[in-house]
């Protein structure tokens, strides 16, 4: 499966999703690519603490060709393809989208085919432009990670207006949700899930031991038995079940 993770703004805990939900899917025997889009802004680098040579951006430019620009985890089935910051988009790289859509699609087949793949995460840019788009819409399944800021709603309701558009149905996911008020917002959250008019995914709570990470550490492997790691597990779940419905 293709899952791809977007957000409206930065800080939503987007990348921490995509890595961690990476590293238990290869906990359960899975193979699997971990790539970043986000061309803008890049963080799968830094949480991986990869050294990075070549990149994304290398081959979209034609510098590098793909075992190039793979990194495998730690002797894992884990390979992750990282990005640099660029002022780029990634359809900038080529002379229109249709040509930017083919040369990615070419570059994911290969990829998969190459490292046996049994799924590929994608963590994508924030906001409305047209690299998290791309990828959103060769996914078979994209999640919108939102918190309850205000802005966070705001922009996700736009998000789900311009996939709508696309033709693409991604899922919800609220994420760093006070533990405290879950009870009192699940009627609240499945109202925003309906105005916003995207199907929801599920909740993430808030957990101290993801905060004083720093977004350093992977927790699903450092701390498996933390209430992050175990919603990690029951993220996946929703995910499999949300796939299989018709």
């Amino acid at each position: 499966m293709w899952i791809s993770f977007h957000s409206y703004k930065g800080g939503t805990g987007k990348t921490n999703i995509s890595g961690n939900l990476a590293c238990y899917l290869v906990s359960k025997g899975f193979k699997v690519g971990l790539i970043d889009t986000d061309v803008s802004g890049p963080g799968i680098h830094a949480l991986f603490s990869l050294k990075l040579k070549k990149t994304l951006v290398d081959f979209l430019q034609g510098k590098a060709g793909l075992d190039e620009i793979v990194y495998r985890h730690s002797n894992e089935e884990l390979y992750i393809i990282p990005s640099d910051a660029t002022e780029e988009d990634i359809s900038s790289f080529s002379k229109d989208p249709s040509q930017a859509k083919e040369k990615l699609q070419s570059l994911l087949r290969e990829f998969q085919s190459r490292y046996n793949l049994d799924h590929i995460i994608f963590d994508c840019s924030p906001g409305l432009n047209r690299s998290s788009l791309l990828v959103m819409s060769m996914s078979e399944m994209g999640i919108v990670v939102s918190t309850l800021d205000k802005q966070d709603i705001r922009g996700t309701y736009v998000i789900s207006g311009v996939a709508r558009r696309l033709k693409s149905k991604p899922r919800i996911l609220f994420n760093k949700l006070p533990k405290n008020k879950y009870e009192a917002s699940k009627e609240t959250l499945e109202d925003l899930s309906r105005k916003i008019g995207l199907e929801p995914i599920g909740v993430i709570l808030y957990d101290d031991a993801m905060a004083d990470a720093w977004s350093r550490k992977i927790l699903i492997q450092e701390y498996p038995n933390s209430q992050y790691s175990k919603q990690i597990a029951q993220l996946w779940d929703r995910i499999t079940h949300s796939a299989g419905s018709p």
